[in-house]
Protein backbone atom coordinates (compact mmCIF):
# COMPACT_ATOMS: atom_id res chain seq x y z
CA UNK A 1 0.00 0.00 0.00
CA UNK A 2 1.34 3.50 -1.07
CA UNK A 3 -0.38 6.22 1.26
CA UNK A 4 1.19 9.81 0.47
CA UNK A 5 0.62 13.50 2.18
CA UNK A 6 -0.26 17.09 0.76
CA UNK A 7 2.82 18.16 2.25
CA UNK A 8 4.92 15.81 0.11
CA UNK A 9 5.19 12.90 2.60
CA UNK A 10 4.83 9.18 1.46
CA UNK A 11 4.79 5.87 2.77
CA UNK A 12 5.05 1.99 1.86
CA UNK A 13 3.48 -0.45 3.52
CA UNK A 14 2.98 -4.06 3.54
CA UNK A 15 -0.99 -4.81 3.13
CA UNK A 16 -0.99 -7.72 5.39
CA UNK A 17 -0.75 -5.08 8.13
CA UNK A 18 -4.40 -3.80 7.40
CA UNK A 19 -6.78 -6.13 8.48
CA UNK A 20 -9.94 -7.12 6.98
CA UNK A 21 -12.74 -4.39 8.98
CA UNK A 22 -16.11 -6.13 9.39
CA UNK A 23 -19.52 -4.84 9.37
CA UNK A 24 -19.39 -1.86 12.04
CA UNK A 25 -16.13 -1.77 11.49
CA UNK A 26 -14.42 1.68 12.16
CA UNK A 27 -12.04 1.66 9.80
CA UNK A 28 -8.33 1.37 9.87
CA UNK A 29 -5.29 4.17 10.98
CA UNK A 30 -3.66 4.30 7.40
CA UNK A 31 -0.95 6.94 8.20
CA UNK A 32 0.17 9.14 11.28
CA UNK A 33 -1.06 12.80 10.53
CA UNK A 34 0.53 15.17 11.85
CA UNK A 35 -0.03 19.22 10.63
CA UNK A 36 3.51 19.49 9.51
CA UNK A 37 3.41 17.22 7.38
CA UNK A 38 -0.42 17.32 5.82
CA UNK A 39 -3.47 15.47 5.15
CA UNK A 40 -3.90 12.49 3.49
CA UNK A 41 -3.77 12.55 -0.78
CA UNK A 42 -4.42 9.52 -1.53
CA UNK A 43 -3.48 5.80 -1.02
CA UNK A 44 -3.06 2.87 -3.86
CA UNK A 45 -2.75 -0.88 -3.73
CA UNK A 46 0.92 -1.34 -5.61
CA UNK A 47 3.78 -3.49 -6.84
CA UNK A 48 7.20 -2.86 -6.11
CA UNK A 49 8.13 -2.84 -9.87
CA UNK A 50 5.14 0.09 -10.12
CA UNK A 51 6.16 3.57 -10.89
CA UNK A 52 4.38 6.48 -8.81
CA UNK A 53 3.26 9.92 -10.15
CA UNK A 54 2.67 12.80 -7.56
CA UNK A 55 0.96 15.97 -9.10
CA UNK A 56 1.29 19.31 -6.84
CA UNK A 57 -0.77 22.20 -7.06
CA UNK A 58 1.59 24.36 -8.92
CA UNK A 59 1.24 21.64 -12.18
CA UNK A 60 4.71 19.94 -11.00
CA UNK A 61 4.78 16.03 -12.02
CA UNK A 62 7.39 13.79 -10.76
CA UNK A 63 7.81 10.14 -11.56
CA UNK A 64 9.00 7.61 -8.68
CA UNK A 65 9.60 4.39 -8.24
CA UNK A 66 7.31 2.67 -5.65
CA UNK A 67 10.88 0.58 -4.41
CA UNK A 68 13.02 3.85 -3.86
CA UNK A 69 10.34 4.36 -1.07
CA UNK A 70 11.28 3.01 2.27
CA UNK A 71 8.77 0.55 2.96
CA UNK A 72 7.14 1.56 7.33
CA UNK A 73 4.88 0.35 9.66
CA UNK A 74 0.93 1.06 8.76
CA UNK A 75 1.18 3.94 12.12
CA UNK A 76 4.09 6.03 10.76
CA UNK A 77 4.55 9.10 9.07
CA UNK A 78 6.43 7.91 5.78
CA UNK A 79 9.77 9.74 4.40
CA UNK A 80 10.00 13.19 2.20
CA UNK A 81 9.15 11.85 -1.41
CA UNK A 82 9.41 15.55 -2.88
CA UNK A 83 10.02 19.17 -1.99
CA UNK A 84 7.75 21.70 -2.11
CA UNK A 85 7.83 25.51 -2.14
CA UNK A 86 5.70 27.45 0.74
CA UNK A 87 2.81 27.60 -1.23
CA UNK A 88 2.85 24.12 -3.18
CA UNK A 89 1.47 21.13 -2.12
CA UNK A 90 0.61 17.50 -3.78
CA UNK A 91 -3.06 17.35 -4.80
CA UNK A 92 -2.72 13.35 -5.97
CA UNK A 93 -0.93 10.57 -6.63
CA UNK A 94 -1.62 7.74 -9.57
CA UNK A 95 0.18 5.01 -10.70
CA UNK A 96 2.23 4.60 -14.18
CA UNK A 97 -0.07 3.05 -16.64
CA UNK A 98 3.20 3.18 -18.89
CA UNK A 99 6.10 1.94 -16.73
CA UNK A 100 4.32 -1.34 -17.22
CA UNK A 101 4.48 -1.38 -21.09
CA UNK A 102 7.64 0.02 -20.54
CA UNK A 103 8.97 -3.25 -18.73
CA UNK A 104 7.28 -5.33 -21.24
CA UNK A 105 8.96 -3.72 -24.27
CA UNK A 106 12.55 -4.38 -22.71
CA UNK A 107 11.93 -8.01 -21.18
CA UNK A 108 10.13 -8.82 -24.61
CA UNK A 109 11.80 -11.87 -26.81
CA UNK A 110 12.64 -9.71 -30.12
CA UNK A 111 16.44 -8.14 -29.84
CA UNK A 112 18.30 -6.40 -32.10
CA UNK A 113 21.05 -6.25 -33.71
CA UNK A 114 23.75 -3.63 -34.01
CA UNK A 115 22.06 -2.63 -37.05
CA UNK A 116 18.74 -2.54 -35.71
CA UNK A 117 17.46 -5.75 -37.66
CA UNK A 118 15.22 -8.41 -35.30
CA UNK A 119 17.08 -11.50 -34.27
CA UNK A 120 14.34 -13.32 -33.02
CA UNK A 121 13.21 -16.27 -35.32
CA UNK A 122 9.62 -16.16 -34.59
CA UNK A 123 9.70 -12.89 -35.35
CA UNK A 124 10.92 -13.18 -38.39
CA UNK A 125 8.51 -16.17 -38.95
CA UNK A 126 5.52 -13.55 -38.55
CA UNK A 127 7.06 -11.71 -41.13
CA UNK A 128 7.43 -14.19 -43.80
CA UNK A 129 5.25 -14.93 -46.90
CA UNK A 130 4.50 -18.69 -47.57
CA UNK A 131 2.81 -20.17 -51.04
CA UNK A 132 0.34 -22.85 -50.91
CA UNK A 133 0.39 -25.94 -53.32
CA UNK A 134 -1.11 -24.14 -56.03
CA UNK A 135 2.00 -21.27 -56.23
CA UNK A 136 -0.14 -18.61 -55.07
CA UNK A 137 0.83 -16.26 -52.26
CA UNK A 138 -1.09 -17.13 -48.92
CA UNK A 139 -0.83 -13.59 -47.72
CA UNK A 140 -3.54 -12.34 -50.18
Amino acid sequence: MFTATDGGYAKRTNVDEYRVQGRGGLGIKAAKIVEDRGSLVGALVVEETDEILAITLSGGVIRTRVNEVRETGRDTMGVQLINLGKRDAVVGIARNAEAGREAEEVDGDAAEDADGAVTDESAQDENAVGTDEGGQSSAE
